[in-house]
């Protein structure tokens, strides 16, 4: 009498599959909480200033691009922050690129948003006043320029009316994608996880799909 043959086999497969595509199912989970866990911070910050206010310019006596009959003999710039008088400065230059003011300018001890600095102007028709600022807040640097005309023709007006009408020029920096760098991160790692979990998923169906095979081939001839 022939004893009937177990098909363990076939159990072992199903098993393996159903641990296989566990284990799937726990790499996408840990995934997806992965996501949630830094797109939960990131929407929190990007509710905050990507970067320090700076003292920047906010007002001046002269005014960028005003139009004089005669040099001024101070130049007083507002900032939007405390002025740290280290590391902080004011110059005017002519139109020939000579320094006209006196110093490095002074911050006004009253006042630490104004600056001022003494010049001695010549016959030039435009100057340039160079600002650069550490804030004494934050101690964030930040740097610009306006100018202002004396006794201009009318071809300097309208020269420097057509160039840039912002008073001052920030250096600020910034990434040249549009994409934020954590997004970036974020679609690499999930596709690392998602990637291993997929490559175990086959690799186990292969192991399985070996043995079952092997059993098969491996019946007595003739049985």
């Amino acid at each position: 009498m022939t004893t009937p043959t177990i098909p363990t086999t076939p159990t072992r497969t199903h098993s393996s599959a159903r641990l296989a595509r566990s284990v799937l199912i726990a790499f996408a989970t840990m995934a997806l909480g992965f996501a949630a866990l830094v797109a939960a911070p990131v929407g929190i910050a990007s509710a905050r200033p990507a970067y320090p206010a700076h003292a920047k310019y906010v007002s001046s006596v002269p005014a960028a691009n005003a139009i004089l009959k005669i040099a001024p003999t101070v130049v007083t710039v507002h900032f939007a922050e405390n002025v740290n008088p280290t590391g902080s400065s004011l110059t005017v230059y002519d139109s020939n690129g000579k320094q006209v003011s006196v110093g490095t300018g002074q911050v006004d001890r009253s006042d630490l948003m104004t600056m001022t600095v003494n010049m001695q102007g010549d016959t030039s028709a435009i100057y340039l006043v160079l600002w650069n600022t550490i804030s004494a807040d934050d101690g964030a640097s930040d740097i610009g320029a306006f100018t202002f005309l004396v006794n201009p023709s009318s071809a300097t007006i309208t020269s420097v009316n057509g160039s840039s009408s912002s008073p001052s020029t920030n250096a600020t920096s910034s990434g040249s994608s549009g994409t934020p760098v954590w997004l970036t991160v974020l679609v690499g790692i999930l596709g690392l996880l998602i990637g291993a979990g997929v490559a175990y998923y086959f690799a186990r169906m292969r192991g399985v799909a070996g043995p079952t095979n092997r059993a098969a081939g491996s019946g007595a001839p003739g049985a």
